[in-house]
């Protein structure tokens, strides 16, 4: 489970990010990322109703994004807000949270992912 204080809570922080976050578009995941004056790495994870009608759907793709943030904690740089924003599509490929960890790589945010917290 990711820990409260790794996780963005308040309206205004999550609307700052998507507002002034620097963007990367990565297949179907959106990461807005921002640098804060925290020392830890906090998440927000946007779902919307156009991936899937379901909330059950959205809620497990909500679940395993935190769950891979939870067990790549330690290998995320501190003092960044990262926002993922899911798209219609996402979960369709075989491995979902590898594009999730490329993506993240790509900005420069975690390094050495292990193949093994790819969860299907």
């Amino acid at each position: 489970m990711l820990p409260q204080r790794n996780r963005i809570r308040k309206n205004a922080d999550f609307g700052l990010v998507c507002r002034q976050g620097r963007a990367l578009f990565c297949g179907k995941l959106i990461l807005k990322t921002r640098r804060s004056d925290l020392d830890v790495v906090r998440l927000g994870i946007s779902v919307g109703i156009s991936y899937s009608p379901k909330a059950v759907v959205r809620n497990r793709a909500k679940r395993q994004i935190r769950e891979f943030f939870s067990k790549n904690l330690q290998k995320i740089q501190p003092s960044w807000d990262v926002v993922v924003i899911v798209q219609k599509g996402w979960g369709e490929s075989g491995y979902p949270l590898s594009e999730l960890g490329e993506c993240l790589a790509k900005c420069g945010l975690i390094k050495n992912i292990s193949p093994t917290t790819n969860i299907k």
